[in-house]
């Protein structure tokens, strides 16, 4: 065997088994239980109705969608729009247009944190 090819493949694998025995990191004893996802210290908090026209309602607004607009579950996929048939608690980011532009589905625990920094934040600010 090329003894190139065969540096390569001794690496690929000693890399495989480096990473495979690296225990996962562990979220600092600081961070609010719940809380993995940084988009959650930021945004509007609301209960999104399921999109309809390229429109949804955030609470009590009604706001256009943007055509790049990227929801994410809560294990953080990308999802269909069309795949929330029912009200959710999310976060959402407004884009320079004033169309929603990003949307985080949000667990009922990851909706009372958010809730809880968004609050901390604005006393902090004012």
């Amino acid at each position: 065997m090329n003894p190139i090819v065969s540096a390569i493949i001794s690496s690929i694998i000693d890399s495989i088994l480096e990473s495979a025995m690296t225990p996962a990191p562990v979220v600092p004893p600081g961070a609010p239980p719940g809380v993995v996802r940084p988009a959650l210290q930021n945004g509007p908090l609301a209960v999104m109705g399921p999109p309809s026209n390229g429109q949804a309602q955030f609470g009590d607004q009604t706001l256009r969608l943007s055509a790049s607009l990227q929801i994410r579950d809560t294990q953080n996929r990308i999802v269909m729009s069309g795949s929330l048939q029912q009200p959710v608690p999310v976060l959402y980011k407004i884009d320079e247009y004033g169309s929603v532009q990003r949307v985080w589905v949000l667990t009922q625990e990851e909706a009372e944190v958010a809730d809880q920094l968004i609050k901390q934040k604005a006393a902090t600010q004012k």
